[in-house]
């Protein structure tokens, strides 16, 4: 938790930008179907990182995958006294650098499974199942989206840690 923090925390301090499309909270703000998953990295204090320069590839639920989640669950999870827990949340869903979705599909024919860690080094698992990409269980939504602060990878399901290598919801 710690180094998710810090992670952040450092991210947050090379930034200042402003929303705009071209970053992964404008891009998610124009799509219109990531208000979930906004109003808790506005929560969690990280939107100014996620502004910021990156590179950072996201796997981004979107707002039906958030409906999956209990609402109670939700609603702790948003609680200020549960920010760290949030922040580890929000950082399941995000990778240091650009993983493209060519370097996966490489990885994939090379080994039939990709893992990468997250900012705060809890794992995420490529597979292929049933013709689908799927990221820890979740399923890819839509083809990447490129911004100029990274990537965009649209999921049908929250990450929720200790991550498993099947979601919870």
């Amino acid at each position: 938790m710690k180094r998710t923090t810090a992670a952040i925390l450092a991210a947050l301090a090379m930034t200042g930008a402003s929303a705009h499309a071209a970053t992964i909270v404008g891009a998610a703000q124009q799509a219109g179907d990531f208000t979930k998953l906004i109003a808790a990295s506005k929560a969690g204090g990280v939107v100014p990182a996620l502004n910021g320069p990156g590179p950072f590839t996201i796997f981004a639920p979107n707002d039906a995958a958030f409906a999956k989640v209990p609402q109670a669950k939700l609603d702790d999870l948003m609680k200020p006294a549960n920010l760290e827990k949030l922040k580890t949340t929000l950082g399941a869903h995000l990778v240091t650098g650009v993983l493209s979705m060519q370097a996966i599909e490489k990885g994939l024919a090379d080994n039939g499974a990709v893992v990468v860690s997250t900012v705060n080094n809890m794992p995420i698992v490529f597979k292929m199942e049933g013709g689908m990409l799927t990221i820890n269980g979740a399923r890819l939504v839509k083809p990447p989206m490129k911004v100029d602060n990274g990537l965009v990878y649209v999921i049908d399901t929250v990450l929720i840690p200790p991550m498993p290598l099947q979601p919870t919801y």
